[in-house]
């Protein structure tokens, strides 16, 4: 059995929930009367920190504040080189500077979840940030638990929904923890944040410092600059996983994608983990110019916000995974569970992870997904994803029902009875109100009724 299938199973203790800390944390630590130190309690505080502008400000503000700082970066996808960010941290004055490789357990338990939900924000983010925001948070209870810490710390400024996911998920996991926000508690400005890195000498890597960036395996968002400008066409520097459509290779790719309850569980015929799934299709999605997002999203706190983000691997997923639901559930089954997938969508992006709202969801949509075995063939080509077939042994399309040339299965003088049943409510309705409804408008007036 593949990765992929094992993690779809109902008793696969990864794949089976994204709870699977509650018992332990419930019934041990948080559920037997621990205090965080035990005694006198030290400064100490956690810091998420990914070398960027407002984590290394918000290191220094912690600093001059009295903390001994612990930072703790988290590595789920962005190439980057962790032991320099590691010992920028220390140069900048943290006690310790912690970095967790949680590609794997991203992919698994966070990523998995949302690709069987079917979840995009507003028809189109598929939550690459938002979902990696509760498994960092997790581990930084974790740390601050291991540390006996009382404060967790962040860079995350008042206008953006990672503050909520953050705070959401620390306090549930550990509620007597202090959540501080330097950025948001000093209203700092982004530029203000630039000029005090670039004065210690501690800028970003690379030349894209006006922009904030976020990436991992699932995609990459970048925003501020002159992307505030709705108008303004992104510059093509912002990009970094995919292709202009120019540049694009002018012949496409086929692929065919193996799903194991809802997981893609082999490419080409060829089994893989869920990870290395993604991995390979971010490179092919993006060589050919598949995953480039431009929106207007509509963030927790009110606000309207341009957003940019890369995600080939996700938009390639996301159709498959689409497609191949549509071979193999009900109609009745589609309509509700896009219902729920709006639902699921704004839990994730709101923070509400490690919910009973979500247990719930997460119940309905793994039910869903007993169906949803099978193969969907694909062509990434300039930009776009075409669907080329689709095929499951649990398929609900009948050829010889569905075909023109049989009648198989099909009694067609059905078809009069049928269609009388069908309209006879709207039928009693013109009888009953003619008058009201067809002198109501226009277009209707317009009808000659004999």
């Amino acid at each position: 059995m593949t990765r992929a299938a094992y993690l779809a199973s109902n008793d696969s203790p990864q794949g089976g929930s994204p709870f699977k800390l509650f018992d332990k944390w419930g019934k041990g630590i948080l559920g037997s009367g621990h205090t965080a130190c035990g005694g006198l309690m030290s400064a100490v505080a956690i810091l998420a920190y990914s070398g960027g502008l407002d984590t290394t400000l918000s290191l220094k503000k912690l600093i001059n504040d009295g903390f001994d700082v612990i930072t703790v970066t988290i590595n789920i996808g962005d190439e980057r080189n962790w032991e320099e960010i590691r010992q920028k941290a220390l140069s900048q004055g943290a006690r310790e500077a912690l970095v967790f490789d949680l590609r794997q357990e991203f992919a698994d338990d966070f990523i998995a979840h949302s690709l069987r939900g079917g979840v995009l924000y507003d028809d189109k983010y598929p939550l690459t940030t938002a979902l990696g925001r509760p498994l960092m948070a997790k581990k930084l209870a974790e740390v601050a638990l291991d540390k006996s810490a009382r404060t967790v710390a962040h860079g995350c400024s008042g206008k953006g929904n990672d503050q909520l996911r953050f705070e959401h998920t620390v306090k549930y996991l550990y509620p007597r923890v202090n959540v501080a926000a330097p950025i948001r508690e000093g209203q700092v400005k982004r530029s203000l944040s630039k000029s005090y890195q670039e004065s210690l000498n501690a800028q970003e890597p690379g030349s894209l410092g006006v922009y904030s960036i976020d990436e991992n395996i699932w995609g990459r968002s970048i925003e501020c600059g002159v992307l505030e400008d709705a108008w303004e066409e992104p510059p093509e520097e912002i990009y970094k996983l995919t292709n202009p459509v120019s540049k694009a290779p002018e012949k496409g790719v086929d692929m065919e994608i193996e799903f194991v309850k809802g997981l893609p569980a082999a490419l080409n015929g060829m089994p893989y983990s869920f990870l290395e799934i993604i991995e390979m299709l971010n490179k092919t999605g993006g060589l050919h110019g598949v995953g480039r997002i431009d929106m207007i999203e509509n963030r927790v706190v009110g606000i309207k916000s341009r957003e940019i983000y890369e995600a080939p691997a996700a938009v390639i997923l996301h159709t498959a995974h689409s497609e191949l639901e549509s071979l193999t559930l009900s109609k009745s089954q589609i309509r509700l569970k896009r219902i729920v997938s709006g639902e699921y969508a704004d839990l994730i992006y709101q923070g509400f992870w490690y919910t009973s709202m979500h247990k719930d969801i997460l119940t309905y949509v793994r039910s869903t997904q007993s169906a949803v075995s099978g193969k969907v063939k694909i062509r990434v080509q300039k930009g776009h994803v075409s669907v080329l077939g689709r095929q499951s042994d649990f398929s609900l399309y009948d050829r010889d029902i569905a075909s023109y040339e049989k009648f198989d299965g099909f009694d067609s003088d059905t078809a009069v009875g049928f269609i009388q049943l069908h309209g006879l409510e709207s039928s009693v309705q013109i009888r009953k109100q003619k008058e009201l409804i067809f002198n109501s408008t226009k277009d209707f007036r317009r009808i000659s009724w004999v």
